[in-house]
């Protein structure tokens, strides 16, 4: 044990351990972990433990227990004017080899094999992610981003639009400001958008998976981000301010009533580009501005239940005006375009422990996002050309599952998901509205045939409505720790999502356009993991993995294409009257490589890369490279500190730097020639490369924590296109470039 020197910057750093059905373990051990420093506690009965006065910095916490797998929390920031709470739920253990110590990162959730976190040190240590969970996500192995402006993001092959969004366990609407950002079309999406509405201050455990997904995970082809709310302090009041680029945040938390055990955390920001535009301050051609609010409030029901209300919304506009006659040079020159936008999302979230063995969790939630964008043109000889787009998406979700701990080999998980979906959407004076419902009863079994070898077996059903398409959904994942330093994983299964109904119609001018019998694409996925610990930070992995898509919707019958291509793999923007037969197929497949050092003796190290393939089937079953068949991406992210503790004031300078480049898109080409047909996506854009750096100086004092940073995205300005298009003003082909150099100047405050 050690104790704190004299004049050392310190923090609080408390939390509570207990059982995976939520039952508190009285005696576990809780260390925490600096490269030289070793402090030790024990947790009292009801589970709870407390470091008043640890030193400031980034610990590894672990946690043990007799009778169950000692679980470890990589990187806990403990710094001062914030307590840092830690919830930790362990496994119970079969003790047959005792010279193994088998480490699981918590919290302990046998959820996914490959997984990324999202935290908020990471947001904050990362460079460039405008403290983002969605830009954080595409530093990782297989997620490639499809434009610097947005944070729309491509899962190992998959379209942005197979991605699905979780919050507190429950499926909602994209939660992203601007949608339209970064889209060739600049159409209304339902996948990513300027940036998330949570900013990063109110994030809790979150993630995002990628692959080998447990049967609870269901609706999404490629990846599942899956958001949690942080849980305010009950100690005492706190506050954060903080200010730069994207916006100006304002966030409050603590106890309701001093030694009460309910609390709060809410944040509201208001966008800084917003501000400075109502104030005159000239920003570009187009003025952009955005609001958001959020909140949980936790309310203990006694030792053995608790109930959690969240919420979160907003509203952002990007308006267009025209320019002067005399400034014309392009289409876009000519025309006011508004974009407007609300999206917003509220829920419940119970919990209550079932006896001595299990725990009952059930979340409510409801989400919409309403998205409208007017396009109008200069007049012509006294004639004017307006059109409108509309988008609208509801959700309302349900996830309620019991878990049972069958003696230490057996667990058991027996659950239901139900998501009702309400879509309008109309282009050119064209609408439709639909709505469907998806039902998922599941069960998932995991048994540890021996201490080192886990099988997990899960089977799912997803019943869509309203034509009574059936997918049964099994899961297999089995993992191996061969020793201390080696673990095997492999996956296998089939999953299933809803067809994108945004990007077609189901009936446009009957019998014409009649896409009522299509139902959801089937996938069946395969992945094989390795991995090895090289000392206590040093993580190696490889990933193998495959996926076969079948029930795929291909256009036969093209009124309006809308640059959709013929398959709906290819689908990401844009509205198109398609009459469809879901008869194609697609495969995605490659390797994943990664280098993972922890933050540890001051600094960091992160590197990636990834090989896939991307491939579908056109209507005269060839197989082609579509649209997200990028080839090669890689990411190498480092960090390093500087601390120095002088007196009362602990100061700390650090730097961090990425390195990424993608491979291009692909994209469909446009001929002079009238009669050559173009050939979908038969075409590549150029490779992307990107540097982006982060300095920032912490400076922390009893009670206070404040950090100056400033961030370079993109900083050497490559110039990496964005897409191409015809100009009828300029009479050629245009190419439009993602950003170039993006300074942002931020300051955060916490006390």
């Amino acid at each position: 044990m050690a104790s704190s020197a004299v004049a050392q910057t310190t923090g609080v750093l408390a939390g509570r351990v207990s059982s995976f059905n939520g039952a508190p373990l009285p005696d576990a051990t809780v260390q925490a972990l600096l490269p030289d420093t070793t402090y030790i506690t024990t947790t009292a009965a009801d589970g709870r433990f407390r470091y008043d006065a640890l030193p400031t910095g980034l610990y590894r916490v672990r946690v043990s227990h007799v009778g169950y797998h000692t679980a470890e929390l990589a990187e806990t920031w403990v710094r001062a004017g914030k307590t840092e709470l830690v919830t930790v739920e362990l496994e119970l253990a079969v003790n047959e080899l005792a010279a193994v110590e088998i480490r699981t990162t918590a919290p302990g959730r046998l959820d996914a094999v490959s997984s990324a976190p999202i935290t908020v040190e990471r947001s904050l240590r990362y460079p460039a992610t405008f403290f983002d969970p969605a830009r954080l996500a595409m530093s990782y192995a297989g997620v490639a981003g499809t434009n610097d402006e947005a944070n729309h993001f491509s899962v190992r092959g998959n379209s942005p639009a197979a991605n699905s969004w979780l919050l507190e366990g429950a499926e909602i609407v994209t939660p992203n400001h601007l949608t339209n950002a970064g889209t060739p079309n600049d159409l209304p999406t339902l996948t990513g958008g300027g940036t998330t509405i949570l900013s990063a201050q109110m994030l809790g455990n979150s993630r995002l998976l990628t692959g080998g997904m447990a049967a609870r995970y269901g609706n999404a082809l490629g990846g599942i981000m899956d958001l949690s709310l942080r849980k305010g302090v009950t100690d005492r009041r706190a506050y954060t301010v903080q200010a730069g680029l994207i916006g100006i945040d304002l966030s409050a938390e603590g106890p309701f009533k001093q030694g009460g055990r309910a609390s709060y955390l809410i944040n509201y920001r208001y966008s800084t580009l917003g501000l400075l535009g109502a104030m005159g301050v000239p920003l570009g051609d187009e003025a952009i501005t955005f609001q958001d609010l959020s909140f949980t409030v936790d309310l203990p029901l006694g030792e053995r239940s608790g109930l959690r209300l969240f919420g979160m919304g907003g509203n952002s506009s990007n308006r267009f005006d025209r320019k002067d006659s005399t400034e014309w040079e392009f289409d876009k020159d000519s025309r006011d375009i508004d974009y407007t936008a609300k999206v917003g999302a509220t829920g419940l979230s119970f919990h209550m422990r079932v006896g001595q063995r299990a725990i009952w969790r059930t979340t409510v939630a409801l989400s919409a996002n309403e998205q409208g964008r007017i396009r109008e043109d200069s007049p012509i000889r006294g004639l004017s050309y307006r059109d409108s787009t509309g988008l609208y998406e509801r959700k309302l979700s349900a996830h309620s599952a019991i878990h049972w701990s069958i003696g230490a080999r057996n667990s058991l998980r027996i659950g239901l998901s139900a998501v009702d979906r309400d879509l309008s959407k109309y282009l050119y004076g064209v609408g439709e509205r639909t709505s469907s419902l998806l039902l998922r009863p599941y069960v998932e079994w995991s048994h540890d045939l021996t201490e080192a070898l886990t099988l997990d077996l899960g089977l799912a059903y997803g019943a869509y409505g309203p034509d009574d398409h059936g997918v049964p959904e099994p899961r297999f994942i089995m993992r191996w720790r061969v020793d201390d330093r080696h673990q095997l994983m492999l996956t296998a299964g089939q999953r299933s999502q809803m067809t994108q109904l945004q990007n077609y119609f189901r009936t446009l001018f009957p019998p014409l356009i009649d896409n009522r019998g299509i139902g959801p694409i089937v996938a069946q996925d395969a992945s094989f993991r390795i991995e090895r610990r090289q000392g206590e930070q040093l993580t190696l992995s490889a990933t193998i993995f495959m996926q076969q898509l079948r029930k795929v919707p291909l256009e036969v019958n093209t009124i309006v294409t809308g640059g959709t291509g013929t398959s709906l793999l290819n689908t990401w923007e844009g509205l198109a009257g398609l009459q469809l037969a879901d008869v194609a197929k697609g495969k995605n497949q490659g390797v994943e490589l990664a280098i993972d050092r922890r933050f540890h003796r001051d600094w960091f190290l992160q590197v990636n890369g990834t090989w896939l393939e991307m491939r579908y089937t056109d209507d005269e079953g060839k197989w082609r490279s579509g649209r997200w068949d990028v080839g090669l991406i890689a990411n190498a992210v480092a960090g390093r500190e500087w601390a120095k503790q002088k007196e009362v004031v602990k100061r700390t300078w650090g730097v961090s730097g990425r390195i990424n480049t993608t491979g291009g898109q692909r994209y469909t080409t446009t001929f002079d020639d009238p009669g050559e047909q173009p050939i979908p996506y038969g075409a590549r854009y150029n490779s992307t490369y990107r540097l982006d750096l982060r300095i920032y100086l912490k400076r922390e004092r009893e009670g206070r924590t404040g950090m100056w940073a400033l961030d370079l995205l993109n900083a050497t300005n490559a110039q990496n296109e964005a897409y191409r298009y015809f100009d009828q003003r300029k009479g050629a082909i245009v190419t439009r470039y993602q950003l170039g150099l993006i300074p942002n100047l931020s300051y955060r405050v916490e006390f």
